[in-house]
C-alpha cells in the first residue's frame, strides 16, 4: 500500500504561529478548528486549499498522537516562555513528527546541502520518488514542501529557477529548546536510536545552528544513551 503523502499546501509560518498559540490557551479541539476556519477564511483561495490546511494545522498542533502529547505540551510551554526567536524551532519539530513526507525531504535536503552546498527540486523529488514512488500527489505535495521552506526562511532561492541554498543557521541559546528539537527529530527518524554524536549534525537539523554539547543530551532524562561495544554510544528516547 503507497503510502500517504498528506500535506499538499503551502503553510505559512503566521498560520503555524496561529496554530500554536491558539492550542496553548484552548483545549476544545472542535473550537481550534472553527479559529483557524475563520483566520482563513480570506487567506485560502479556495475551499478545498482551506480545508487542507485547516487539516495540516490541527494534525501538527492540535490532534496530536497520545505518544506524542508530551512533547507538544513541552512545546506549548516553550512557545510562550522562550524567545519569539525560538518558536521556528517548535514548528519545525512538531511538523517533522507529524509528517513524515515533510522529515524526508527535510533529510534529503540536509544530505545535498551537506555534499554540495545547493540543492534542486529536481534531485528532491527523484530521491524522494525513491521511497515514495511517481505520483501526483509526491511532486506536488514536495513542490509545497518546498515552497514552504522557502518562505519559512530555511531556504533561498537563487538565480536558477529550482535551485535553492541554504539560509544562514538559525539560533537560539536555550540548551532546553534545543534538547527538545533532537527529541523531535529523534522521534521523526525511521530507525530509533542514532549515533550519540551524530545526533546534533542529523540532517533534518540543517536549518539551525545546534551547540548543545554530548554532555547536555547524556544529562538529559529525556534520552537513553547506551554503550555498544569499546566505543560507540547509541541514543534512543527514554522510556518515561
Amino acid at each position: 500500500m503507497a503510502q500517504t503523502v498528506g500535506i499538499d499546501r503551502k503553510i505559512r509560518l503566521e498560520w503555524l504561529d496561529a496554530a500554536a498559540y491558539k492550542a496553548a490557551t484552548e483545549t476544545d479541539v472542535a473550537e481550534i478548528r472553527r479559529y483557524l476556519d475563520e483566520l482563513l477564511q480570506e487567506e485560502c483561495r479556495s475551499k478545498e486549499t482551506h480545508r487542507k490546511v485547516v487539516r495540516s494545522l490541527i494534525r501538527i498542533w492540535v490532534d496530536v498522537p497520545q505518544e506524542h502529547r508530551s512533547l507538544r505540551e513541552r512545546a506549548l510551554r516553550l512557545l510562550t516562555e522562550e524567545t519569539s526567536d525560538t518558536r521556528f524551532w517548535l514548528h519545525w519539530g512538531m511538523t517533522l513528527v507529524a509528517y513524515p513526507f515533510v522529515r524526508d525531504i527535510a533529510d534529503i535536503i540536509g544530505r545535498l546541502l551537506t555534499l554540495q552546498g545547493e540543492v534542486s527540486f529536481q534531485q528532491i523529488y527523484r530521491r524522494l520518488t525513491e521511497k515514495w514512488g511517481q505520483r501526483s500527489t509526491v511532486q506536488r505535495g514536495s513542490a509545497r514542501v518546498v515552497r514552504s521552506m522557502v518562505h519559512w526562511d530555511v531556504l533561498q532561492d537563487t538565480a536558477a529557477k529550482g535551485v535553492y541554498v541554504a539560509s544562514p543557521s538559525m539560533e537560539t541559546s536555550s540548551t532546553e529548546v534545543q534538547l527538545w528539537l533532537l527529541e523531535a527529530l529523534l522521534l521523526a527518524e525511521a530507525t530509533p536510536a542514532v549515533i550519540l554524536q551524530q545526533l546534533p549534525q542529523l540532517p533534518t537539523a540543517f536549518p539551525f545552528d545546534m551547540n548543545v554539547s554530548v554532555a547536555h543530551i547524556q544529562r538529559s532524562e529525556r534520552f537513553d544513551v547506551q554503550r555498544q561495544g569499546l566505543d560507540l554510544d547509541l541514543v534512543t528516547i527514554a522510556n518515561q
